[in-house]
């Protein structure tokens, strides 16, 4: 492989392929300034700062060569005075025999493959953690302490892994409960304690409210 030295250095991020000397892989564009029209797409679109601009005289330049991703030809494809052109790409071909480019890559390859794979193991985590419901809020009005319906709770729950807190029973009086059928209002916070989704304890919550002819005023 020989290189040229006409160039710039490449920005030290581009500074190598593969463990490969970038400036030692002649593969960058080559203008046709007779063809450009000026329309910097090239410019805008290559995400390297391979091509700068010149104002004056209206052309797209290559600035950075070395910058071009080996084996890119995107500018090229895109530019619609055909003015970009790229080397054979025997050359990279030649270069990933020399050096054995493919046998390297594979460690790189199973390491991008086991990060991806926990990348998504975890993004199904969130996702279940996220759409999993571990708390639910309660207004009922009925007849709360003639009833039972706290106890009953505790009965139907006694398997869940949630408990129940906040708990607050706003009551006429005890006679106007038991004299005068009064109803009152309770409110409580059905929570995990495990952290895990509680919807089946929430349905025996909710049938013990039923029973006891309760009415669910507000659950969130």
């Amino acid at each position: 492989m020989s290189g040229t030295t006409k160039f710039p250095k490449p920005d030290p991020k581009f500074a190598y392929w593969h463990g490969i000397d970038r400036t030692k892989i002649p593969w960058y564009p080559t203008i046709d300034e007779d063809r450009c029209i000026g329309c910097k797409l090239c410019f805008v679109s290559c995400g390297r700062n391979v091509f700068d601009f010149d104002e004056k005289r209206k052309k797209a330049v290559v600035a950075k060569p070395y910058n071009c991703m080996v084996g890119c030809s995107t500018c090229a494809t895109i530019c619609p005075s055909q003015a970009i052109s790229f080397p054979d790409k025997e050359i990279v071909h030649k270069i990933e025999r020399e050096e054995k480019i493919l046998a390297k890559i594979q460690k790189k390859a199973r390491e991008k493959k086991l990060k991806l794979d926990l990348e998504k193991i975890r993004n199904q985590v969130v996702e279940s953690i996220s759409k999993a419901r571990t708390k639910a809020s309660y207004q009922i009005v009925g007849h709360i302490l003639e009833q039972k319906i706290f106890e009953k709770l505790m009965d139907a729950v006694a398997d869940c892994p949630v408990d129940i807190v906040d708990i607050k029973i706003n009551s006429p009086s005890l006679k106007g409960c038991w004299n005068l059928n009064a109803p009152s209002m309770a409110e409580f916070t059905v929570v995990s304690t495990e952290m895990e989704d509680i919807t089946p304890c929430l349905d025996k919550v909710d049938e013990v409210i039923d029973r006891a002819g309760a009415i669910v005023v507000k659950k969130e």
